[in-house]
C-alpha cells in the first residue's frame, strides 16, 4: 500500500511540475554569460541538509581564494548556516521558512547576478522559488530542459563535490585543482578529549571504530532493537574492536539507553554534547567509521578517512554521494521489490560487512 501511495504521489508531483513549467519556466532577459561580470551569487540550499552544506563549502572556499570580488549568499536553514559559519562562511544568509517565503522573495528580487542550484532533481516548488528571484543568470546541473537555466555544469561531474568545483570553475579563469580539500570546522580540542577518553579504557583493543546509527530519514536510521542487535553482534564477532558511538543531536536518550542495555566496556560514548566537532574528532581518530549514507560520510570525505557506508540499491545516488575518503567501502541494502519500495537501513548482508571491514583493515596496515 505504501508503494502504491508513493507511485500516486510521484505522478501528482510530475503533473504539478508540468503546470508550473508553463507558468514559471521563463527567463526575464537573454544576456550572454560573462563570468567577470558576476559579482553576486545566491546558492539554493533550502533543504538544510548537512551533507549538501559540506559539499558547497568547497565552492565558497574556491570563490574566496580566486574571486573575492563576488558576494556569496546562501538560502538555507539553521543547520547549514551553523556548519558554513564554522567551516566556510558566506557573506550573507537567508534563513528559509514557509512563513517568511513571500518576504524573502520581495526583499531579494533582482539582487543576484547568478542563482545556483546543483541538485539532480527539480520539482515544482524548486522551480517556483528559483524563478521568483529573477536573477540575471541561472546555473544548474541536469537542467537543460528548463528555460530558466542558461549555464550548465557538465554531466560528467556526477559527485556533488565535483559539481561544486565545476560550478566554481565557471566563474574562475584559471584552472582549479579538482582534488581541493573540503573545508571543516576546527576540532583539535575535541580530538584531544577523545584521545584521553580512549586512553583511559582498561580493555585491550586493536581497532577503534566510529559508529553512527542515524541518517536523515526513518529508513536510514536503526531502530533501538536493530541498533542493539547490530552492536551485540559486532562485539561478538569482532572482540578486538573498541566502538565509539557518535553523539547525534536529539538522540541522547536513545544512545544512552542503548549503551546501558548493551553493558559493554568496549563501547564508548563521549559525554560532550553532540556537535560537528566531536563527530569530526571520532571520525579522525577511528580506524574507520560505520555509518548510513548521511553527513558523517561527507565529514569523513573531508578528512580523507575511511568509512563503511550503507547505501540504498540506487547507484545514481551512490555515485552522487559516495564516500571519497581513502579505502572507504560500500555496503548495499537489499534490492527494493519495486520502484516505490522503501528499504530499511538494517537490511544488508552481514557477510558483506565482514568482508569490507577486513578489506579496510588490510589496506590500513
Amino acid at each position: 500500500m505504501k508503494a502504491r501511495w508513493r507511485l500516486i504521489r510521484n505522478k501528482v508531483k510530475a503533473l504539478k511540475l508540468n503546470i508550473y513549467r508553463k507558468i514559471y519556466d521563463k527567463r526575464v532577459q537573454q544576456i550572454d554569460f560573462e563570468p567577470s561580470k558576476i559579482k553576486s551569487v545566491l546558492l539554493l540550499r533550502w533543504d538544510n541538509k548537512l551533507g549538501d552544506a559540506i559539499m558547497c563549502g568547497g565552492f565558497i572556499k574556491l570563490l574566496r581564494q580566486y574571486r573575492p570580488d563576488i558576494q556569496i549568499t546562501v538560502l538555507t536553514g539553521a543547520t547549514t548556516k551553523l556548519w558554513l559559519d564554522k567551516a566556510a562562511p558566506a557573506d550573507n544568509y537567508i534563513l528559509y521558512s514557509k512563513a517568511n517565503r513571500k518576504q524573502i522573495i520581495t526583499d531579494n528580487i533582482g539582487k543576484f547576478d547568478l542563482f545556483i542550484d546543483l541538485g539532480t532533481h527539480y520539482n515544482h516548488k524548486d522551480l517556483y522559488l528559483s524563478s521568483q528571484f529573477k536573477a540575471r543568470h541561472y546555473l544548474g546541473f541536469n537542467k537543460q530542459q528548463y528555460n530558466l537555466f542558461d549555464v550548465e555544469v557538465a554531466s560528467q561531474h556526477v559527485h556533488f563535490k565535483n559539481r561544486y568545483i565545476a560550478a566554481a570553475q565557471q566563474l574562475i579563469s584559471q584552472p582549479i585543482d579538482d582534488q581541493c580539500l573540503l573545508p571543516i570546522p576546527e576540532f583539535s580540542q575535541q580530538r584531544v578529549a577523545l584521545q584521553q577518553l580512549i586512553s583511559q579504557s582498561q580493555q585491550k583493543f586493536k581497532h577503534v571504530v566510529g559508529v553512527n546509527l542515524f541518517g536523515s530519514s526513518k529508513y536510514r536510521r536503526f531502530s533501538f532493537e536493530r541498533a542493539k542487535t547490530l552492536i551485540c553482534k559486532w562485539r561478538q564477532q569482532f572482540p578486538d574492536d573498541l566502538l565509539v558511538i557518535i553523539p547525534t543531536p536529539g538522540e541522547d536518550k536513545f544512545i544512552e539507553a542503548l549503551v546501558a542495555a548493551v553493558k559493554d566496556e568496549m563501547i564508548i560514548l563521549p559525554q560532550s554534547p553532540a556537535c560537528f566537532e566531536m563527530s569530526l574528532a571520532i571520525i579522525d581518530v577511528a580506524d574507520f567509521t560505520f555509518t548510513p549514507d548521511t553527513a558523517v560520510v561527507h565529514m569523513a570525505s573531508a578528512l580523507n578517512k575511511p568509512v563503511i557506508g550503507i547505501y540504498r540499491h540506487n547507484m545514481q545516488n551512490y555515485e552522487e554521494w559516495k564516500p571519497l575518503g581513502k579505502h572507504s567501502q560500500l555496503l548495499l541494502n537489499r534490492k527494493p521489490f519495486c520502484d516505490n519500495d522503501s528499504v530499511h537501513i538494517h537490511e544488508f548482508d552481514w557477510q558483506q560487512l565482514v568482508s569490507v571491514r577486513a578489506t579496510i583493515l588490510k589496506a590500513l596496515v
